[in-house]
């Protein structure tokens, strides 16, 4: 009896123990097991740079340890829709293209989607100006200043549904409140390549031949801060498209013989034609009378403030002075016929 006795508590203290024991270990695998998860880091990769020396894999914690900003941003789309402004938060495209090595002269960054969509931003157009629009009316305001952040918030939490987890977006500067066109907002952006600068030529034929290449009317278009800068907004079927680009007189005054940088008012005075000639062999014929410092004339490289594209690309002629019949796109050739 003894026996069975001392056998009974021997039994029973083994059971208390082994229980103690699960307990303790079960306790302690969770604080193990709990600790081990917060403290495992998030190697899901976002975002691939791809410069011109190096290539870059980005989670989104490494994205947020950069720099931000914050502002109020928003766009219009081409069917005249406002969207936004909402305030955005995110890292300047700049300050990630210093992680390998920026962007050089005869580079340009092309931006991609989850689903291969492609837009390519010009130094230039990562410096932010914009066509503006006003974020009540839609109204176009002029140029803007704004700062293209990849963005990876908006009003405190993620962003809008179908956005992915980075977004471009274009923020008003000094805490404005207007809007850039929809074109640049490219969402659920996967990558960031720096390119060879992509370029056309146009040939131009007058008193003396010339060129002009993308790089060159670019410049030509931010020169002096833009005072040369031409938009013109034209509804399209069901779309309001703004069209950017140079006066034609300034392009015809490389080659009508007078002086440098300057219009030859007194040939243009005499007489002469101008030929205006695209890629499909589709020719537009102007008076040199109705051109001579005519703003309404219009030779524009960018639609909704990207470079022309498809079969408008590299030129298209548009403006308040130009019927629909003349707006022909890709043009390649500008001649003076005298």
């Amino acid at each position: 009896m003894q026996i069975n006795l001392l056998m009974s508590s021997k039994v029973s203290t083994i059971f208390i123990g082994i229980i103690s024991v699960l307990i303790l270990t079960g306790a302690g695998l969770g604080i193990y097991f709990g600790a081990f998860y917060e403290q495992t880091p998030d190697t899901n990769v976002v975002l691939t740079l791809q410069g011109s020396s190096s290539t870059k894999n980005y989670t989104i914690t490494e994205i947020r340890d950069f720099a931000n900003i914050t502002g109020y941003a928003g766009y219009r789309k081409s069917t005249g829709t406002l969207v936004g402004p909402n305030l955005y938060k995110g890292v300047e495209i700049s300050t990630l293209l210093n992680d390998v090595g920026g962007l050089a002269g005869g580079e340009e960054l092309e931006i991609v989607s989850s689903d291969n969509y492609k837009v390519i931003f010009t130094y230039d157009m990562l410096q932010g100006h914009f066509p503006a629009y006003d974020s009540t009316t839609g109204d176009y305001l002029g140029v803007g200043n704004f700062s293209i952040i990849l963005a990876y918030e908006m009003d405190g939490g993620s962003l809008a549904p179908g956005d992915g987890k980075l977004r471009i977006a274009a923020v008003a500067e000094d805490g404005e409140m207007y809007l850039s066109d929809g074109s640049p907002w490219v969402k659920d952006v996967v990558e960031l390549n720096v390119i060879t600068l992509s370029s056309w030529i146009v040939y131009l034929y007058g008193i003396t031949n010339d060129s002009i290449d993308k790089p060159t009317f670019e410049a030509f278009m931010h020169f002096n801060e833009g005072e040369n800068r031409l938009f013109y907004q034209v509804q399209e079927g069901d779309r309001f498209n703004t069209y950017e680009g140079l006066a034609l007189w300034r392009i015809i005054a490389i080659i009508d013989g007078g002086a440098t940088d300057s219009f030859n008012d007194t040939l243009a005075a005499s007489g002469y034609n101008i030929i205006l000639k695209n890629s499909l062999g589709e020719t537009v014929n102007l008076d040199a009378g109705d051109i001579a410092r005519n703003d309404s004339f219009i030779l524009a490289a960018e639609k909704n403030a990207v470079f022309l594209g498809g079969n408008d690309a590299p030129l298209k002629l548009v403006g308040p002075g130009v019927v629909s019949l003349e707006m022909i796109g890709g043009i390649i050739e500008i001649r003076l016929v005298l």
